[in-house]
């Protein structure tokens, strides 16, 4: 069924409301404050209050009716009390849409519990490839992040341009993220690649805070590529012990697609290497088509003027997600001809495409297809901070790095193929 029939099947429409309400669209968001993760979370808080700030002041949603913020659910309490806490909010009524998450651990069980309660969740961070795949009858939840799939085989598409690459070692925390994205690089290049060898894996703790032996063991392999899939705090701390230990010296290249932005490069200063490649899912660095794309630039602009620094992943993330949001009212409402119910909203979302820094940032059903674009940190910009920026950027299209619909991640991964 396509989202404009299911807008309106009879099951759809349940409730009657008539012409916009008066009250705001309430919010619920769901974030890191607390822990490492928090990097992520600050940035997706401040995008999220600039641009409802922005949405309102142009009347708000249609222009008629605002977004309020009016809760913020600390992902650092964990999965338990996260999911109690949904389960009282959708009980109470109180609340239009769950937004927002960053931890993929945490979706995997907050999305079906609010499924369950058929509470509308728009997802917009966690990547994990069998959100939907593990859960797909769910009709409440869309994600408009793209899944991991897009970083990982966007790093082996990257892989398979490079020359003298023989050997590689890869280095990704010790969970599901880190492993389904080992898992990703390592099927794929073997059918793209097969003259590289992956000499060693390494599975550092989550929240690792000593990485000594794992530079001094990557260092002692002389890797032609080193891979990881590290994020947020653990990226900045393992690549600085790594320049520390002079790493870097002693590999070829190194890709590191943990979402990898702005926020790392300042957090870092002066110690990015240059043999580096930063990026994964999406377009989101604020040197990426800032010139070419105005809304971009003014995103980008906005973001500096308010917080003094710029914009990282969760910032451009829930930025998507609110753009989003606002084409899917649009949407719903020009089918029904009145402001829609949560499930309609869910609906009207499915299959719908907004602009974004890498062009097109396309539904399929409730889930985007990112591509992968990736750059090299360098110091030799025209913005006004002391730290790198990402340059040179190369950009591979969504339907590369992204299985087909329909399609397991896992099944196509396998049967990759060169381009």
């Amino acid at each position: 069924m396509t989202a404009g029939c299911a807008l309106l099947d009879e099951d759809l429409g349940q409730e009657t409301i008539e012409g916009i309400p008066d009250e705001p669209f309430r919010i619920a968001q769901i974030l890191f404050e607390s822990g490492p993760a928090a990097f992520y979370g600050e940035q997706a808080m401040n995008a999220t209050d600039m641009l409802v700030d922005q949405i309102n002041a142009e009347g708000g949603l249609l222009g008629e009716r605002e977004i309020e913020i009016v809760d913020r659910l600390d992902e650092g309490a964990g999965l338990d009390s996260l999911i109690s806490d949904v389960q009282a909010i959708a009980q109470e009524g109180e609340v239009d849409m769950l937004f927002s998450i960053i931890s993929s651990a945490h979706v995997l069980g907050v999305a079906p519990a609010a499924n369950d309660q058929q509470m509308p969740f728009l997802v917009t961070m966690p990547g994990t490839y069998q959100l939907f795949e593990e859960n797909p009858e769910m009709d409440h939840v869309v994600r408009t992040a793209g899944s991991n799939a897009s970083g990982a085989i966007g790093a082996v598409r990257m892989v398979e341009q490079m020359d003298d690459i023989e050997t590689v070692v890869t280095i990704d925390p010790d969970y599901a993220w880190g492993h389904d994205h080992q898992e990703m690089f390592e099927t794929a290049l073997e059918n793209v690649r097969p003259d590289i060898d992956i000499v060693e894996s390494r599975y550092p703790d989550l929240g690792e805070t000593d990485y000594s032996a794992h530079v001094s063991a990557i260092a002692s392999q002389e890797p032609d590529l080193l891979f990881s899939s590290l994020w947020g705090g653990d990226t900045a701390t393992f690549v600085s012990q790594g320049v520390d230990g002079g790493l870097f010296d002693q590999v070829g290249e190194a890709l590191l697609i943990g979402d990898t932005g702005a926020p790392l490069l300042r957090s870092l200063g002066g110690d990015m290497p240059e043999n580096v490649w930063l990026g994964g899912r999406a377009g989101y660095q604020p040197t990426y088509r800032y010139d070419e794309d105005e809304d971009h630039q003014q995103f980008v602009d906005d973001y500096y003027d308010r917080y003094g620094e710029y914009p990282g992943w969760g910032a451009y993330h829930d930025w998507a997600g609110l753009k989003t949001l606002q084409e899917g009212v649009e949407r719903a409402v020009s089918i029904i001809g009145d402001w829609p119910t949560g499930d309609q909203l869910m609906a009207a979302m499915n299959d719908i495409s907004v602009e974004m820094p890498h062009g097109q940032h396309t539904m399929r059903g409730p889930q985007a297809a990112a591509p992968a674009v990736f750059g090299r940190p360098t110091e030799d910009h025209d913005f006004p901070v002391d730290h790198p920026l990402t340059t040179d950027f190369e950009f591979i299209a969504a339907t590369e790095v992204n299985p087909p619909t329909g399609v397991p991640t896992m099944e196509w991964v396998e049967e990759i193929e060169p381009l």
